[in-house]
């Protein structure tokens, strides 16, 4: 039987563990807060699945442990942000602070942060803006990191750059985060330890064969862009875009003779719905959009179209009342970190 965990819970034992370790308590419930949203949107490869090796990272002195992102250049409507290797929760939540902020000012804002580290799941930061009012765009790329072929290549260049955005819709807010790439890093890692398969050939072996064996990657291949072998150009573009974004706004990244890259830089952009054509009207437009694309003649009667971010509210909905259903090697993991530190284990239901 798969056991459910209370979710306030779950972020109690997490921010106890993050702290045990150094974390300061203000920033170590942002970090568990983010992830704990992640499960209960149904993220369950880029939620408390993090928890080991950020506790890893934190045991070997490699994150910053307090503080708060650095302002490196501030044009009102357009910032760069410094994390200086806090936790990417920490600073990509204060830059979310900071666009708000600004929003009665500029009814667009735009924050780049470089040198954070890890951000997880870009939906919990969209649904918090979008439920805010705002259309949101985040994106992140990793400069440290090569796991994906740019399309036609069988060489890892790139990180797996995934795009989210949250609009402000009526019941809720459309909502998606997705790689640019076929798979992602955590996936391999997960379908790695369970000693399985990929559910598709989003791999590219050593030898420029397509597979779905986890095994590929780790002997030197590479994963696929979005859209695979027949369609790659498509995620291959989208790559590009998020490189530019990221990386290219921020002026550091891939590129020798800058700065040491690593970690996580973050694009970040609010948009106020009011100052165009009105806040009502948009949600309305919005609204309207995703009931036209619901209620569209289906494939599959019994699979009605839904739109992105309608899984994810149901399950919010549902794991916030019932618990929340985390993949069975998460509490796994986590068990010998909350023994090893004495922190009580979170509530099961």
């Amino acid at each position: 039987m798969t056991l459910r965990y209370d979710a306030e819970s779950l972020t109690t034992c997490t921010t106890e563990l993050f702290a045990a370790a150094g974390l300061d308590a203000e920033i170590a419930e942002c970090v568990a807060e983010i992830l704990v949203e992640a499960d209960l949107l149904g993220y369950a490869t880029h939620g408390l699945q993090f928890v080991p090796a950020y506790m890893g990272a934190l045991e070997k002195s490699r994150w910053t442990t307090s503080g708060v992102p650095e302002v490196r250049t501030d044009n009102g409507a357009a910032l760069v942000l410094d994390a200086n290797w806090l936790p990417g929760q920490w600073a990509t939540v204060k830059a979310l602070e900071m666009a708000r902020d600004r929003m009665a000012v500029h009814p667009v804002v735009t924050v780049v942060v470089h040198r954070s580290h890890n951000i997880s799941c870009l939906a919990t930061y969209c649904r918090r803006a979008a439920k805010a009012g705002y259309l949101t765009i985040l994106t992140t790329s990793a400069p440290g990191n090569a796991a994906v072929a740019p399309a036609g290549a069988r060489q890892a260049v790139y990180s797996t750059s995934p795009f989210a955005a949250g609009i402000p819709a009526d019941p809720h807010s459309i909502l998606f985060d997705t790689a640019t790439s076929q798979t992602t890093n955590r996936m391999i890692e997960r379908t790695a330890r369970e000693g399985g398969r990929l559910p598709s050939t989003s791999l590219i072996d050593a030898d420029g064969h397509p597979s779905d064996d986890p095994a590929a990657f780790a002997d030197g291949g590479a994963i696929l862009p979005a859209g695979g072998f027949e369609a790659g150009h498509k995620g291959f573009a989208w790559a590009i875009l998020v490189e530019a974004l990221t990386s290219g706004l921020a002026g550091a990244g891939r590129r020798p003779g800058g700065e040491t890259p690593g970690g996580n830089t973050v694009f970040l952009q609010l948009i106020d719905p009011v100052a165009f054509g009105g806040g009502d009207a948009f949600t309305a437009e919005t609204g309207h959009f995703a009931e036209l694309c619901r209620s569209a003649q289906p494939l599959d009667a019994d699979a009605p179209v839904r739109m992105p971010g309608d899984r994810a509210q149901r399950m919010w909905d549902e794991q916030s009342v019932e618990g929340v259903r985390l993949h069975p090697e998460i509490m796994a993991r986590m068990a010998p970190l909350l023994e090893k530190y004495g922190i009580a284990a979170p509530t099961a239901r």
